[in-house]
């Protein structure tokens, strides 16, 4: 432990018995059970979004719909080739909007893996799938709870840092959603890289020398979240190590070299990220990496803080969105304020707080979310819990202000309150519905329809998100289920309604209030650099979509669909969305207009 001091255990009870549990020597596994207990509800939550392109992978199923190629490389969605990315675009599982040479692939191979192992031991069962994600989440757990006891003030403050860990709603997702299991696979082994790490460099352990860069590895080839690791290894070296400066960081050489070949390797095999709009490459645009992190730093530190869930964000206008922003910015602002006194007097807490900032860098690079904050959450835990022990525990020479006590007991009841009593509720309700209530998000994917519908097209005018609605195709497919000739997404609805006017027998405007690609989902698709210009057409098969009006932004205001046969053909199959579910739609007559409801997640 770094820093000890004489403390006043007392008392017999509760108490006695839940300070004798935080520091028996068989806590982590005890942390183990409690993660694999909470996390049980997962078991039932069947395949979800990306999971579908896994389960397609390894089916039987040859199609446009299958965009994997490979069970060693699970994450490579797109390439970057024109012609695949337009293939996609023409038969609908990609919007009318999307960039051509869109690039989303992920090197993944150890996670990529686990996956094909289910699926050749239990293609049909996701049920032992999700056993799978609940064992590695309490492995987690449990190396977690080792990492904490290597760096705790006392004994208790290291068992408190791991519940709070291990309870963490904002874990909810990560593990009951099977495509996210790589983010507990690059976890886990980056926890390993700090135990060894710490073992050779305190306790002169040779043996951790080389198997910290090792671990590094699987981390990195897990998933990109793994670089997160050398966040605390740079933190090691400014807080903990007590070589002298230049040692400190000679010791972190081998590492760096891991990282700079991990990064070599991945681009030249073709993989990354370009031309969407929620993600950006902080090498390849540093510019608008930058601007990232000052929009999103601020919500994913205070969601592993203070504990409001990150991924409302998804749900809000930029208006909101801002309020939201300025929010976390203050309470970053006075609960770092309260903080100083500990952060004066204790290495451990700087290790923690400095960790959690520079690990949050690198989730910045995308749109904001719960799941993104295993690493995060590994100092603003460990952190919180010496804190607590800096305002309860009776350690000598440590007196504190009546001042600073009173925002400082405010701001643990807060905290205990939301990691405490909010965040297991919050834990077993995500892990069973990892992207929100069933019945929500079955009324925004769920479409049924009879073998006549491989003969039309199925035109989809306003779905609140157009991501969510062309899941529907590889679940369709992986289910042997009927497909449509081709999927039509006109536009999204999830903030504003949307209007639709009649220009003639075969055409149709197609007019969002808010404009298009205005959610993050839609802007999955094609980033701002890549912008459509007014008389823009994309040629489709049996549908032309001609770009007709910008907004100031830039962006698509208004867009017109011309098909090659009457609208009300039978070879089109329309539907709208309206109340809270798929329903025909009937275009209007010639010369007139309809108003569709936009989605409000917040009301039926």
């Amino acid at each position: 432990m770094m820093e000890t001091g004489k403390t006043v255990e007392g008392g017999k009870g509760f108490k006695h018995f839940l300070h004798r549990t935080l520091t028996h020597s068989r806590f982590p596994f005890i942390a183990a059970a409690l993660a694999i207990l909470l996390t049980l509800p997962s078991l039932k939550a069947g395949w979800l979004l990306d999971d579908y392109h896994h389960k397609l992978l390894m089916s039987d199923y040859e199609g446009i719909i299958k965009p994997l190629e490979s069970p060693l490389d699970m994450f490579n969605f797109l390439d970057g080739d024109p012609e695949r990315a337009s293939k996609g675009i023409d038969y609908g599982i990609l919007p009318w909007w999307t960039y051509d040479k869109i690039k989303v692939a992920f090197l993944r191979p150890l996670a990529s893996i686990t996956h094909w192992l289910d699926y050749i031991l239990w293609p049909d069962i996701p049920l032992l799938m999700h056993a799978h994600s609940i064992v590695l989440y309490g492995v987690l757990a449990m190396v977690v709870a080792f990492l904490y006891r290597r760096f705790a003030t006392i004994g208790w403050a290291a068992g408190l840092a791991a519940i709070l860990y291990v309870i963490d709603d904002a874990h909810g997702t990560t593990v009951g959603w099977l495509a996210n299991r790589n983010a507990i696979l690059a976890a886990l082994f980056g926890v390993l890289v700090l135990i060894v790490h710490d073992k050779w460099r305190r306790e002169g352990w040779r043996a951790g020398m080389a198997l910290g860069p090792v671990f590094l590895s699987l981390s990195l080839l897990s998933a990109e979240a793994g670089i997160a690791t050398c966040a605390y290894l740079g933190a090691y070296a400014l807080c903990i190590d007590r070589d002298r400066f230049v040692r400190r960081f000679a010791a972190l050489v081998p590492y760096a070299a891991v990282v700079i070949f991990w990064r070599i390797l991945w681009t030249y095999l073709g993989y990354g990220v370009a031309h969407i709009g929620c993600y950006a490459d902080p090498l390849g645009e540093p510019l608008r990496y930058i601007s990232m992190v000052i929009n999103h730093g601020p919500l994913l530190l205070q969601g592993a803080v203070a504990g409001l869930p990150v991924d409302i964000c998804m749900f809000l206008s930029s208006q909101a969105w801002k309020v939201f922003w300025r929010g976390s910015f203050v309470f970053l602002i006075l609960a770092a304020l309260v903080l100083i006194p500990l952060l004066k007097h204790n290495r451990a807490a700087r290790f923690w707080a400095v960790g959690m900032l520079l690990s949050v860098l690198p989730i910045c690079a995308t749109f904001p979310s719960d799941r993104l904050l295993l690493f995060v959450s590994i100092g603003g835990m460990g952190l919180i819990a010496e804190f607590v022990v800096f305002v309860f525990a009776k350690i000598k020479g440590q007196q504190r202000q009546l001042l600073w006590r009173v925002p400082a007991m405010l701001l643990v009841v807060l905290l205990v309150f939301v990691h405490l009593v909010i965040a297991p509720m919050g834990l077993v309700f995500k892990t069973a519905f990892p992207m929100g209530p069933k019945g929500f998000i079955y009324s925004l994917e769920y479409m049924s329809f009879d073998e006549s519908i491989e003969n039309q097209d199925l035109v989809i005018v306003n779905p609140p998100s157009a991501f969510l609605a062309l899941t529907c195709l590889p679940a369709w497919a992986s289910e042997g289920k009927p497909l449509p000739r081709h999927m039509r997404i006109l536009a999204s609805s999830q903030f504003d309604p949307v209007e639709v006017r009649r220009i003639n027998d075969k055409t149709i405007t197609v007019r969002p209030r808010g404009g298009y690609l205005v959610t993050v989902f839609d802007r999955l698709f094609r980033d701002d650099k890549q912008g459509l210009s007014v008389g823009e057409r994309i040629e489709l098969t049996g549908m032309t979509v001609e770009v007709t009006e910008l907004k100031s932004n830039g962006r698509p205001a208004e867009a017109a669909f011309s098909f090659s046969v009457a609208l009300e053909d039978a070879s089109l199959y329309w539907l709208q969305y309206k109340k809270g579910r798929y329903v025909p739609f009937h275009p209007p007559a010639v010369g007139q207009s309809v108003e569709l409801p936009g989605f409000n997640p917040f009301r039926k």
